[in-house]
């Protein structure tokens, strides 16, 4: 709806979070990447009614940002407390990879521009994906297809609850959908679980069509 109601223009990924809004790429981007619109709350809410209107100072989203199974408790805190007043960025469980063709090299692997949706949508690009995250400066993950739905594992415990703490999840598989917006499920091997910290930037992880997006915090589609 969003794509419909602007010119058949697509919001483009978040590619570094932290201090500063999202609306449009900031001067230190390419000339060709400006005016740009990143995925932003303002941008998307008024389609999905996932954030409160006074997100800004409350912080409140609803269960539609994470995964169904995870703990709402625990989600909210971590928004409340830690994302949003500290890294000014909100915790999903879904990726989003719209106009991965504004990516710089060495931020994505080396087909991601090929998989991904570029300019337009696309039955053979991917548009999103249940999240498989991997952050190599604590040994961090996030998983939205676990045994028990959504799950996490924050070795520095900056988390406000870590009731919610799932150490050991196994990987299994994640959704992906498609620029049509048809959705095709793919199958990690059990011998294969998230990928290693130290081997994080792997192109065609787990077989043809799974790359990474990012540097430092690493999406896997």
């Amino acid at each position: 709806m969003y794509h419909g109601d602007n010119d058949d223009k697509l919001m483009a990924i978040v590619r570094k979070w932290g201090g500063r809004p999202y609306p449009h790429y900031i001067n230190d981007r390419p000339q060709q990447n400006r005016g740009v619109t990143m995925w932003n709350i303002e941008g998307i809410n008024p389609y999905i009614g996932a954030f409160s209107p006074n997100y800004e100072s409350n912080g409140v989203a609803t269960d539609l940002v994470t995964c169904p199974n995870c703990s709402g408790k625990f989600m909210q805190e971590w928004i409340k407390q830690i994302n949003w007043p500290n890294h000014d960025f909100v915790e999903f469980a879904y990726s989003y990879f719209g106009r991965a063709d504004q990516l710089d090299e060495g931020e994505c692997s080396a087909n991601a521009k090929k998989d991904l949706v570029g300019t337009s949508l696309s039955s053979r690009k991917l548009l999103m994906a249940e999240i498989l995250n991997l952050d190599t400066s604590d040994g961090a993950y996030r998983y939205n297809h676990g045994r028990g739905g959504w799950s996490w594992n924050e070795m520095n415990y900056w988390n406000p609850s870590n009731t919610a703490y799932s150490p050991n999840a196994a990987a299994t598989g994640r959704s992906q959908m498609f620029g049509d917006y048809h959705v095709d499920w793919r199958t990690i091997r059990p011998e294969q679980n998230l990928p290693a910290t130290d081997n994080r930037l792997v192109d065609e992880w787990n077989g043809t069509g799974s790359g990474w997006i990012g540097t430092y915090d690493t999406d896997y589609y």
